[in-house]
């Protein structure tokens, strides 16, 4: 086991100390060696994530956040073109709106993810 000697700030020493009382530690040293340890696991799996693609269920999770988006905003934009064209008949201008509305709701959720989704 090596040694090395450490200073901490006031504030920092007076945290400590308060965890290794509330987490009934011997030691100061103990505490320290423990968040050392924790930061250095987190500091590792952080790095792994990185180094990894997207597990299948956050994958998943992702389609299905886009799609719900999609949906959503093609909800309101065809919502509003409703009301606002109420008395309309033009069959012809009605499906052009539709496709140019759903075109813009697939844009802007691209838009959010930075990313081409479809």
């Amino acid at each position: 086991m090596e040694r090395i000697n450490i200073s901490f700030s006031k504030d920092v020493y007076e945290k400590l100390e308060a965890r290794r009382q509330s987490m009934g530690q011997k030691s100061l040293a103990e505490g320290v060696r423990e968040l050392v340890n924790l930061g250095l696991k987190i500091e590792e799996s952080a790095k792994k994530n990185d180094d990894e693609d997207d597990s299948d269920d956050i994958k998943l999770l992702r389609e299905m956040i886009k799609n719900n988006l999609i949906w959503s905003m093609e909800t309101r934009l065809l919502t509003r073109f409703l009301v606002e064209n109420s008395s309309s008949n033009n069959q012809d201008k009605i499906l052009e709106i539709l496709d140019k509305y759903k075109e813009k709701a697939t844009d802007h959720v691209k838009g959010l993810f930075r990313e081409d989704i479809l």
